[in-house]
């Protein structure tokens, strides 16, 4: 029986490679193709296999298909019911020119999408907003007196290049390692700020 099953499996890789199928090992990595625009923030997209980011260009529902800008290429990917979409109602409402990220698979040569995540700003009501003299005045005061906690959510190596005095580094990704440690006090003003609106 066990010959009989490793003759198959020979018949059945030769008749792939007859039928111009390409096998992929399972330890083999997914190209990845990340604009520079967000390796700013995200350096370790670059060494995330299957991964795309970048700028939406267009979608075809018909053809179930995203078009992805990165720096001066575009990119192609499929998406499929069991695609999961973050941040946004559907793939038609992603506003033309927002980042992406999207973690692929190979399917039949082509480029498939099991997640793309929209990075969205967030809408902040105006009364929870700080402009710079109110931040700058808690600075001059200090964490203590001022009663606040100023959290940089950039990436640690831009925190690491320069930073608001007092703030303490929380990268977004690690809020939730991080949220015990830094937010142990309820009643200091937790202000946040990152590279762009936050």
């Amino acid at each position: 029986m066990r010959r009989v099953l490793s003759t198959l499996t020979v018949i059945l890789i030769a008749f792939s490679f007859a039928a111009g199928a390409t096998i992929v090992s399972a330890e083999e990595k997914l190209p990845t193709k990340v604009d520079q625009s967000c390796t700013k923030c995200h350096p370790n997209y670059e060494k995330t296999p299957g991964l795309f980011a970048g700028k939406f260009e267009d979608v075809s529902n018909k053809a179930k298909a995203l078009q992805l800008k990165i720096n001066n290429g575009v990119e192609v990917v499929y998406f499929s019911d069991d695609t999961v979409l973050k941040n946004a109602p559907s793939f038609r409402e992603i506003p033309k020119g927002e980042s992406l990220r999207v973690n692929y698979s190979k399917k039949n040569g082509q480029n498939v999408a099991s997640l793309v995540e929209v990075k969205k700003g967030i809408d902040v009501p105006a009364d929870k907003l700080a402009d710079v003299d109110e931040v700058a005045a808690l600075v001059a005061k200090g964490p203590e007196k001022g009663k606040y906690i100023l959290l940089d959510s950039r990436p640690e190596n831009m925190y690491n290049e320069g930073h608001i005095p007092t703030a303490v580094s929380m990268p977004f990704p690690a809020f939730d390692k991080l949220a015990d440690k830094l937010l142990k006090d309820k009643d200091v003003l937790q202000i946040y700020y990152c590279a762009g609106f936050s």
